[in-house]
């Protein structure tokens, strides 16, 4: 996530629930490292009214360079992905 949105999220935290800077950073903080880990030992973490982040394999697949029209392989590897609760609306 972005420094900028962090940032945001704490400044709004601690004016919401007249927390210090330092306690609403802690707080964020702590929260993105529960759900680091918990991705990180093959669990979804499911938040109701947020939503549910969860890691997704991607496959392997060919590509061309639009530089040189040479096709590479771009290799397979895990992503985050997020999926917002129905609850969520703006």
């Amino acid at each position: 996530m972005a420094k900028t949105a962090i940032q945001q999220i704490i400044s709004a935290l601690a004016k919401q629930y007249n927390l210090s800077a330092a306690e609403a950073s802690a707080f964020v903080d702590a929260f993105f490292e529960i759900v680091s880990s918990e991705l990180k030992n093959g669990n979804q973490v499911k938040i109701k009214g947020l939503g549910t982040f969860k890691v997704q394999a991607v496959k392997p697949r060919e590509s061309v360079n639009v530089n040189t029209g040479e096709r590479v392989l771009i290799e397979g590897h895990d992503k985050i992905s997020f999926t917002p609760d129905t609850a969520v609306s703006y």
